[in-house]
Order: structure tokens, then C-alpha cells, then sequence
């Protein structure tokens, strides 16, 4: 299946799915064996988030070919998430890899990989506030990258009990299977 139906079947599958209230699904709803990217908008430090951010994940049949998309500058997917900046920018250098979530311990399961623009964390904040249909409620191991520790949050938009990882978790101990919200900041900061 190509990326992008893939791409396109996930984004009408996530809108569905987040219209619906109930836990045990979220929880329930199988997963995709393709590692998927999710874009991030970076808030530089003390600014307040923006008010419309696009739902934006891409996946891919393997981790492999996920991490490249990023690196060449998640084309097509840039331009959706930052639409006013997508003239002004100057080339794959713009994306980078901010953290990975699994729905496994020690790096194993299934795999999302949340990117976003900049060099990483450094001055700036990345939020995701829900994870989408089959994620919510079902990440087991968490990292963080170019200067990233992820907070995991029980609730969605950062609400709730949080564990931070600094940068690594090799298992989330008692917010295994608890996370609905993560944002990755400056290494050194906690949730």
C-alpha cells in the first residue's frame, strides 16, 4: 500500500476514533504494524501554544523508511503543519526526530516517531495533547531525541500524573499503559 492512502486511511481512521468517548476502545483498537510519524509545532520557551494544530502522521512499512521521511524533511507533511512557513523553508535540515513511543517495553511493540521543526529541543517545547485512536492508554517505553525528555501524561493535554524520561524508559513502571498526552522538552526539564 502506498504511503500516502496509508497515510490517508490513518488520518480519516484517527478523526473517527476521536469522536468516540469510550476508554476501552482507545485502548482496544488495534494497532498498525507500520511505524508512524506524527508532526509537532515547536513553542519556543515561555510562548503560549497555538490554537489550531493539524493532525499530521504519515506511516510507513518500516521504522527504516519513517526515520528517512523525517530526515529528508517529511515533504508534503511540512507544509501541512506549518502552511504560512512552508515557503521560507530551506531544507531537510528543518525537521528532526523529537521523541519515539512504543506499545512495548524496551523499545518493542509498535512505534510512532513525533518530529517537528528546528534542530530539537533546544529553547523549545513540543506538545502532543492526545495520541490518537489505539495509542491512548497503551505506550509502554519512551525516548527522547536532539535534546528532548519526554513527560508522559495520564490525562489528555498534559493533564493528570506525569513520568518524565531522561531521555530513555525502558518501561514506564506504574504509567505503563496510562499515557494520553506527552510533551518532549529541554533536556534537564521535568513535567
Amino acid at each position: 500500500m502506498s504511503r500516502r492512502l496509508f497515510a490517508a486511511t490513518a488520518a480519516v481512521i484517527s478523526v473517527l476514533a476521536l469522536g468516540v468517548s469510550s476508554p476501552a476502545f482507545a485502548s482496544t483498537a488495534p494497532l498498525p504494524t507500520a511505524a508512524c510519524t506524527v508532526g509537532g509545532v515547536a513553542i519556543p520557551d515561555g510562548e503560549p501554544a497555538p490554537e489550531d494544530i493539524p493532525a499530521v502522521i504519515s506511516c510507513f512499512d518500516t521504522v527504516e523508511e519513517a526515520e528517512q521521511f523525517i530526515e529528508d524533511g517529511a515533504p508534503g507533511d511540512y507544509e501541512k503543519l506549518y502552511p504560512n512557513d512552508a515557503s521560507a523553508r530551506t531544507a531537510a535540515a528543518a525537521t528532526v526526530t523529537v521523541g519515539k513511543i512504543w506499545t512495548g517495553t524496551s523499545r518493542s511493540g509498535s512505534v510512532r516517531v513525533h518530529w517537528g521543526a528546528g534542530s530539537g529541543c533546544y529553547g523549545a517545547t513540543f506538545g502532543f495533547p492526545s495520541l490518537g485512536s489505539g495509542w491512548d492508554n497503551n505506550i509502554r517505553s519512551a525516548e527522547g531525541f536532539n535534546n528532548c525528555w519526554s513527560s508522559q501524561y495520564d490525562g489528555t493535554s498534559y493533564g493528570g500524573s506525569v513520568l518524565t524520561c531522561a531521555p530513555y524508559c525502558s518501561t514506564l513502571g506504574s504509567m505503563a499503559a496510562r499515557t494520553s498526552s506527552i510533551v518532549y522538552r529541554p533536556a534537564g526539564t521535568f513535567g
